[in-house]
């Protein structure tokens, strides 16, 4: 990470790393550089990684990598292929993208599939694996978006006491 110098976190600065973490995020398969990072942002190369890492606490590449192996587990869970995931996130190396894969996850791209679709062998719950665990048991499985019927009411729960 690069050392952390005194840098504005100003609104206008705020905005300016959220709107380069949001093309980060809308094209992550394309070629993005540093340059061209910072040219939307509006901002130098240099003080835009220097605000980057404060804000965000990784670098921007480390960021696109982070973003691009998130979606490469979601696209390898559902069943996709190595080969196809490894061209769909954005990386132009099979063997790159599976060295780094492991170095993030601690395992092979195949290996985290096998073990992947061993806990979740419904391919329609596998959204639910990246979905914190206490959202799920409010919200309960097969309820992304769509309106809850209505259920029992609650019990009373008054404070004052029965007599």
């Amino acid at each position: 990470m690069i050392a952390a110098q005194h840098i504005s976190l100003s609104r206008s600065n705020l905005r300016r790393a959220v709107r380069a973490r949001d093309l980060i995020h809308a094209s992550y398969q394309s070629t993005l550089t540093l340059d061209g990072m910072a040219r939307e942002a509006g901002l130098s190369r240099y003080f835009f990684l220097r605000l980057f890492s404060a804000v965000y606490g990784a670098t921007p590449h480390d960021y696109l990598t982070g973003v691009r192996v998130d979606v490469a587990k979601r696209a390898l869970a559902a069943g996709a292929s190595v080969t196809e995931t490894c061209l769909e996130v954005g990386f132009s190396s099979l063997g790159s993208f599976s060295s780094l894969f492991a170095r993030r996850t601690g395992l092979s791209p195949r290996d985290w599939q096998r073990r992947a679709r061993c806990t979740i062998p419904v391919p329609r719950l596998v959204q639910s694996a990246f979905v914190p665990a206490c959202f799920l048991l409010f919200h309960g499985l097969g309820n992304f978006g769509e309106a809850q019927r209505a259920g029992p009411a609650l019990p009373d729960v008054s404070t004052r006491r029965r007599q």
